[in-house]
């Protein structure tokens, strides 16, 4: 299985995209970031785990019906756990080792850096222009190419 850990804001959504909703209590999803996530799903068939904060005291059901509003409620399957005072990358590697199915590949998707030796299974997105057209191209690459667990 491919996984995409999704961080949302400053991915999802940006300062180029940052408003309130219309559609749930949250900021909007910017329609490009949604776009190039769907791309990267349909090029890999990869699946989404949450790892942002929006994960925090957030049920799954409720994360999905989140998802549901931009079509991508489908492809969600968990969430990363919440480990007070690790970075973001040991709550990453926590989920990956409680995983019951195996991992061909895996991508992060975050604005943040703070993933310690996961780092390489990085894209980088701006928090000025979250998860655009060249951050959806190393996506596919990583995810195509597979990871070295």
């Amino acid at each position: 299985m491919k996984l995409i850990f999704l961080d949302i804001d400053g991915v999802m959504n940006h300062r180029n995209f940052f408003q309130r909703s219309r559609l749930h209590e949250l900021q909007e999803f910017c329609p490009y970031a949604v776009r190039n996530l769907r791309e990267v799903i349909k090029i890999t068939g990869a699946r989404i785990v949450i790892s942002s904060t929006w994960r925090k005291g957030r049920t799954m059901k409720q994360l999905k019906e989140l998802f549901s509003w931009y079509d991508l409620d489908q492809y969600l399957i968990g969430k990363t756990p919440v480990l007070n005072g690790e970075i973001r990358g040991i709550e990453i590697q926590s989920y990956l080792d409680a995983f019951k199915h195996p991992v061909e590949s895996f991508v992060i998707l975050d604005d943040d850096r703070d993933m310690g030796h996961l780092l390489p299974f990085l894209v980088h997105c701006s928090p000025i222009s979250g998860f655009d057209d060249q951050k959806r191209v190393e996506a596919i690459s990583i995810l195509q190419v597979g990871s070295d667990l």
